[in-house]
């Protein structure tokens, strides 16, 4: 299995995992299924650009970001969106709205990613 496929195959499941746990009101953990989703989706649009960033764990976080807002500038908002959310979620996990926020956001993510590099994430 190519890095690509690899990280395709996690960027579905995650992003499946995330869909079922908004489903079933567990708020608190979609904000982090939502994010390792986007992660996978980055690391694996980005192997097609030979950049593996999960390579360096220490710089990984920061590089996605970068190489994501460089990339597809009108995913910012979405991005910024997820990793907000983050904390909130974490810590405040019963707002099902919040919640909501995230999957639109990583569903939007996923659909202008796959477009452009021609990927099925889902």
């Amino acid at each position: 299995m190519s890095d690509v496929e690899f990280h395709v195959k996690a960027a579905r499941e995650k992003r499946l995992a995330t869909l079922e746990e908004f489903g079933k009101g567990r708020y608190m953990v979609v904000g982090d299924l939502a994010i390792k989703t986007v992660e996978q989706v980055i690391e694996a649009s980005a192997a097609l650009e030979g950049k593996h960033f999960h390579l360096h764990p220490r710089s990984a976080h920061r590089n996605r970001l970068m190489w994501i807002k460089e990339r597809f500038p009108s995913l910012s908002k979405d991005v910024d969106e997820l990793w907000g959310a983050y904390g909130t979620l974490g810590y405040e996990g019963i707002d099902g709205g919040r919640a909501k926020k995230v999957v639109d956001a990583m569903e939007r993510v996923l659909d202008e990613i796959g477009r452009e590099t021609h990927i099925k994430f889902k």
